[in-house]
């Protein structure tokens, strides 16, 4: 492909033919037309198949982290430290690459962002030149229409008074009615070039595109900046071996890894559909774009291929015939009405006619100009060659890293409930220490004083008072033989034990 701006030529690129090349089919696993054709449910339905590709892997991924889940939740096993220590290192390894391929989304948004702006750009040129068409019809319309009916009424009750030559004033009668039928003819040819663009505004649609787009951008960064920061709070979390940071942060990853799935399965029809569509973009503009317009009109402006003339083309010319003939007509007038006639108002009506006709010839200069198809054709294929090259490659690029970054959440989960199952909040003590510790209290004899003392009896009695040394009122030594009220397996309350 050429540069913007050399050659008015389109092929389309290598990224979009290879896309285009993906199978396209339906339900029954037969092949349907691959034409971009977004009216068409069989179309749709071909590209809801290949989108839903990576919606059959999330719901698979998603499967398998609940059997992980269901089948390690319970894990009491103890790991050894330098087990720990490996999962920390994976978990800060796989957010690095992560990060990297959030970064790569980030890259891939802003350059579609900025190959969209340049189409959008050359959008609102083309957007100029049928206004353009619209403005200078609308003049043409009016200077020979509207503005040319009263002088032409004053020339008439001009030449309308007695002479004696009547063979001049019949020549002069004549350039009368030349001039007022193909003055009428010029309104109207400027009409008939003005009316089918009335109802496409160009304008509105251009800036509906921009807003559209800036909110894909804007909600596009948001998501990719999401992402990354749930990889750099991971990298940050393993490093300082924080359990419930890990557990807050799988759930967050558990989040982004469906994100990303649904945005691959969205980017991955879209892009498939984009390439169908610069296969031949005139056409999908053509046929498929609300304009309004004759898809033929369209087309010929579009490709400009002049195998035959357009509707506007003839009705430009219509419009250069009458005017020429308004001013041969207003030649013949203007030499010999003044000679005939004394009418104070005759050179008012024929300067305001010749300074019509001279606005109407403006008019028709700018509009040549405009309603040449080489220039559309140029606008066009610049805003094509933005969307389908730059475009395009940045779409596949978010593609991809959307791709990458679910394979790496699916990853940094797994690796992540590995670690928050097994890292202990208690140093030295085993993952289920702070839930067992209180039945391990119930199973250690001891002896506790009450308001009197205690007397424990047997060889355990004796060693439960000997252990607690000195646990006991009045000043009384241990087996006094006095008020013996409670057994030795009594338990008394704790403050660990409301917690």
């Amino acid at each position: 492909m050429g540069a913007p701006g050399v050659t008015d030529e389109y092929s389309p690129p290598r990224l979009s033919r290879m896309l285009h090349a993906l199978p396209h089919i339906n339900v029954t696993l037969h092949r349907v037309n691959d034409t971009f054709a977004p009216n068409s449910p069989v179309y749709l339905e071909s590209l809801g198949i290949l989108g839903s590709i990576p919606g059959a892997w999330l719901i698979l991924t998603l499967t398998v982290l609940l059997i992980y889940l269901l089948t390690r939740c319970c894990d009491r096993k103890q790991r050894p430290p330098r087990s720990i220590t490996a999962l920390k290192i994976t978990l800060m390894i796989l957010s690095v690459l992560c990060c990297g391929a959030i970064g790569v989304g980030l890259f891939g948004n802003d350059d579609l962002h900025n190959a969209m702006l340049q189409s959008i750009q050359a959008g609102n040129q083309l957007a100029a030149l049928v206004n353009t068409v619209k403005n200078q019809s609308s003049i043409l319309e009016e200077a020979m229409g509207s503005r040319a009916r009263a002088p032409l009424a004053r020339l008439a009750d001009a030449l309308d008074a007695p002479v004696a030559n009547q063979t001049a004033l019949g020549t002069l009668l004549r350039a009368l009615s030349a001039l007022r039928n193909n003055a009428s003819a010029a309104a109207s040819a400027a009409d008939n070039l003005r009316r089918p663009l009335a109802a496409l505004n160009l304008d509105a649609f251009m800036k509906r595109a921009w807003v559209w787009e800036a909110a894909r951008w804007a909600g596009g960064m948001a998501g990719w900046c999401c992402g990354g920061a749930v990889c750099v709070a991971l990298l940050a979390a393993a490093a300082r071996r924080s359990r419930r940071a890990l557990l807050l942060l799988c759930v967050g990853a558990l989040g982004a890894l469906v994100v990303c799935w649904l945005a691959g399965a969205v980017l991955a029809a879209a892009a498939v559909a984009a390439a169908d569509a610069c296969q031949e973009p005139a056409a999908a503009l053509a046929h498929h774009a609300p304009h309004n317009l004759p898809q033929d009109m369209v087309h010929y402006y579009l490709s400009c291929k002049v195998s035959r003339e357009n509707v506007l083309t003839a009705e430009l010319r219509n419009a250069q015939r009458a005017v020429v003939a308004v001013r041969q007509a207003l030649a013949v007038l203007a030499r010999g009405a003044p000679q005939l006639f004394n009418d104070p108002g005759l050179q008012p009506a024929l300067g305001a006619l010749g300074a019509g006709t001279g606005e109407a010839e403006r008019a028709l200069v700018a509009l040549s100009g405009a309603l040449e198809c080489r220039m559309a054709r140029a606008y066009f294929v610049a805003a094509a060659r933005a969307a389908c090259d730059a475009g395009l490659q940045a779409l596949s690029l978010q593609l991809l890293a959307a791709v990458a970054a679910g394979f790496l959440f699916t990853a940094i989960v797994l690796v992540d409930s590995h670690a928050w199952i097994y890292i202990n909040t208690n140093p030295g003590k085993p993952p289920s220490y702070g839930a067992d510790v209180h039945l391990m209290d119930f199973d250690k004899p001891r002896s506790r004083m009450s308001g009197s003392a205690t007397l424990g009896r047997g060889a355990g009695g004796a060693g439960a008072a000997a252990a607690l040394g000195g646990a006991h009122t009045l000043g009384r030594a241990p087996h006094n033989g006095k008020y013996a009220t409670l057994s030795k397996q009594c338990k008394t309350l704790e403050s660990s034990d409301f917690y």
